[in-house]
């Protein structure tokens, strides 16, 4: 077990508050992830911070709060910050295909999310924590493509918040897949699939319903 990292004097806001609350939400997806999330508990959190439960509880209401801010951060740092809407000239094919070949490194986000998904089976206060936060990110990805659909050459008839939502799906599935020992066989191979949904979305749909003739009248 790592050594506990030494947090910053506590405070009742500013700096150093804000600065023992990014350390505790660090601390909180490590051991989260070693010992999972329903078998930790904030005393286990606390031990490891050298802090009381009642400085947490400081902090944050509950473990739902902290797991939930410990995924938030991890999702803002690994993908928000490289995401489309994030500077003047992105490229929504070239970063979901990017994003989609670096997998590796957000094993531990897909883990947080997973844990966090079981534990919402039976924990109301989980369930909705987390829906609340998932539903923060799925919304500012949305928009970001709503916003840039017509310069990335994303089609009209193109249902961007269906999109967004299957590509998010495809990352938690791979976490589920993860927790039952199966990958991507190659890096370059997922990598692949997502660059050909992404150009997908250029082309306008397959096929176009139309309503079936209308039969004519029988001569009588």
């Amino acid at each position: 077990m790592p050594a506990a990292r030494p947090l910053p004097d506590e405070g009742a806001g500013g700096a150093k508050a804000q600065a023992t609350r990014r350390a505790l939400i660090a601390i909180a997806a490590e051991v989260f992830a070693e010992q999972g999330y329903a078998q930790t508990s904030i005393r286990d959190v606390a031990r490891r911070a050298s802090l009381t439960t009642g400085a947490i509880y400081g902090h944050f209401r509950n473990k739902a709060e902290l797991l939930a801010e410990a995924i938030s951060r991890r999702t803002a740092d690994e993908l928000e910050a490289q995401s489309v809407g994030v500077s003047d000239t992105p490229d929504y094919i070239e970063t979901l295909t990017r994003l989609a070949r670096q997998y590796p490194s957000r094993r531990r986000l897909r883990a947080l999310i997973v844990q966090g998904a079981a534990a919402a089976m039976t924990d109301l206060e989980t369930r909705d924590r987390l829906r609340e936060e998932q539903l923060a990110h799925l919304s500012r990805w949305t928009d970001a493509y709503q916003r840039e659909r017509s310069r990335q050459g994303i089609h009209p008839s193109v249902d961007v918040p269906a999109a967004v939502l299957y590509t998010w799906a495809a990352e938690l599935g791979l976490g589920v897949l993860e927790a039952l020992g199966i990958e991507p066989p190659s890096r370059r191979g997922w990598a692949d699939a997502h660059n050909r949904f992404a150009r997908g979305l250029q082309l306008p749909p397959d096929r176009v319903e139309r309503p079936p003739p209308v039969k004519a009248a029988k001569a009588r």
